[in-house]
């Protein structure tokens, strides 16, 4: 069987998500090939050792091996731009944790260089891979709620109630952004990836505990849709509640669409001229859950996801192929608008157009 080799830089807690999401892969798909994790970078030896795998304190070392395929981005913010440049003036296929960059502005430079040079690209913008987000844009572009009227979107942490979690990059300025950026970023995409593109936004933010925080920690935005439609989007990484849900309502002219994190598999659509509930689900939807594993080998929607969004990745490079479901450096740089631009808007208090 071939191997396909990637190197990751950084191995953090999401790294060390990627890296299960491979052998899981590897386990629970009927790949082609094997998806091999060579080579991790990090500034200092890991106290740790990675079956398969060597660690290396050089990124020219991983750069300049032939054999390695595509690199995996898991770093702070940001160092992404510095990494994405050097990977790219290697000609090497980039994979690159969210948000791409601190800022807009880089985010559209670093689209625009591997358009110029050709470089395949990904962001793991993962959650339009749950089952469930791929139901959802089915039903919508279906129309099978009719014409949206509005929509409520929500992701919800806790952990930076922890009184141990302070000083971490994610809360300083240089982060580029909050609890906005690091969690909205994926709910904005969903919102683009199945109802459309964002046309107007007004945004709050707050921060609770000022003492450990320079950035957001719960954010909200009212949006306007290109189609009309308006909506609500709300981020924290201080709710606390025993699950950790994101949830998505869609409210449309004959009916309404429910997803729930905790059901990844499915969604429940309301028919308002009928009066009744179906819970659709994934199974039986080949082109879903391609990548996706079954509900008896899921290690929880957050893994699952990550581990679909690398696998789709790595097979557009496998494959020659272009997938277009894949989260691009484009997809992610308009995203980071949107952020860039909410920012603004809680800062002047007005609404303003992306």
């Amino acid at each position: 069987m071939d191997s396909l080799n990637y190197g990751v830089v950084g191995f953090g807690s999401i790294a060390r998500t990627h890296a299960m999401g491979t052998y899981a892969a590897n386990l629970t798909l009927k790949l082609p090939y094997f998806l091999n994790l060579k080579s991790i970078v990090t500034r200092s030896p890991l106290e740790i050792k990675v079956p398969g795998s060597e660690n290396i304190q050089d990124i020219d070392q991983l750069l300049k091996d032939p054999s390695i395929q595509f690199i995996d981005i898991c770093t702070p913010n940001d160092a992404h731009k510095k990494l994405i440049e050097s990977a790219a003036n290697f000609g090497k296929a980039i994979y690159c944790e969210k948000p791409l960059a601190i800022n807009y502005a880089d985010a559209l430079a670093l689209t625009e260089m591997v358009a110029e040079k050709e470089i395949k690209n990904g962001v793991a913008l993962m959650y339009r891979f749950m089952p469930a987000v791929r139901l959802i844009k089915e039903e919508i572009e279906n129309k099978t709620i009719g014409d949206i009227i509005d929509f409520k979107i929500n992701l919800y942490h806790k952990s930076y109630l922890d009184k141990d979690k302070v000083g971490t990059w994610r809360t300083s300025k240089k982060s580029g952004g909050g609890a906005l950026l690091d969690l909205g970023v994926h709910l904005i995409d969903v919102i683009h990836f199945t109802l459309g593109d964002i046309k107007e936004v007004q945004c709050n933010t707050r921060i609770f505990f000022k003492e450990k925080s320079q950035m957001d920690e719960i954010a909200e935005c009212k949006f306007t849709l290109e189609n009309g439609a308006v909506g609500n989007l709300e981020v924290s990484r201080i709710y606390a509640d025993m699950d950790e849900t994101t949830s998505f309502v869609i409210y449309g002219t004959k009916g309404s669409i429910k997803m729930d994190s905790r059901k990844p598999y499915s969604i429940e659509v309301y028919n308002f001229e009928k009066n009744c509930i179906e819970i659709k689900s994934a199974k039986g939807h080949a082109e879903i859950i391609e990548n996706y594993p079954p509900e008896r080998s899921s290690l929880g929607f957050h893994q699952d996801c990550h581990m679909a969004c690398l696998v789709n990745f790595a097979n557009e490079i496998y494959f020659s192929r272009t997938n277009t479901i894949t989260p691009t450096f484009k997809d992610a740089m308009k995203a980071q608008k949107v952020i860039e631009v909410a920012y603004k808007s809680s800062v002047d208090g007005k609404k303003l157009k992306i």
